[in-house]
């Protein structure tokens, strides 16, 4: 299904700031960044993974959407966003992590992105915690590995893109709502953030 809006300004122009979607971030002191752009109820959980996976430390980006319902019409395909403060976020990251969401009712994340090492490391920690994962195939349509999609447009061109299967994220959560998801995070939520976690330290240190 194709977009409501081409782009950030088409979107701007016809949705409120704060009443239909929210933009929220932080720079800090670290080469790593975490971001989603279908936060919010576009893709349920990448909000909330966003932010605990930056816990303090690292630098955070989310375009989350807000309207009681329809947020879908919000999402704007990783390639053609362009919303000012979400690049410039990204573009000071050196490590850049992605979440997204993809519809499907088994427990499964599909790895992407051109950092082909870090992208390995995070597979190789999902499986061996038991998570569902899988190297997402170049001819994917959502293996992030455009050089304009959003989680390459780093200080190294590179980033991993994480698509989580909605049953995954929804078994992180104990109230699947936007008011109830980060009050009600479980062990699996937990366990799984510690895997990228381990991974990014493997690949940084």
């Amino acid at each position: 299904m194709a977009d409501l809006y081409a782009n950030f300004e088409e979107l701007r122009k016809a949705q409120v700031y704060q009443s239909d979607y929210n933009i929220r971030f932080g720079m800090r002191n670290s080469k790593v960044t975490f971001f989603c752009i279908h936060g919010g109820g576009i893709e349920s959980g990448c909000s909330e993974l966003t932010i605990y996976s930056a816990g303090t430390e690292h630098s955070y980006y989310c375009f989350e959407g807000f309207k009681a319902s329809g947020n879908g019409d919000l999402h704007i395909t990783s390639t053609h966003f362009d919303e000012p403060n979400g690049l410039d976020v990204v573009s000071q990251g050196h490590y850049v992590i992605s979440y997204h969401g993809y519809s499907d009712s088994v427990k499964n994340t599909k790895v992407g992105g051109l950092d082909m090492p870090l992208k390995h490391l995070i597979h190789q920690e999902l499986t061996a915690a038991g998570f569902g994962a899988e190297i997402e195939p170049d001819d994917s349509s959502i293996t992030g590995q455009e050089p304009d999609n959003i989680v390459n447009r780093g200080r190294r061109g590179v980033g991993v893109q994480l698509e989580l299967s909605t049953a995954q994220r929804t078994a992180f959560f104990g109230t699947n709502t936007r008011a109830g998801r980060l009050a009600t995070i479980n062990d699996e939520f937990k366990n799984y953030v510690a895997c990228v976690q381990r991974a990014l330290d493997k690949y940084t240190k």
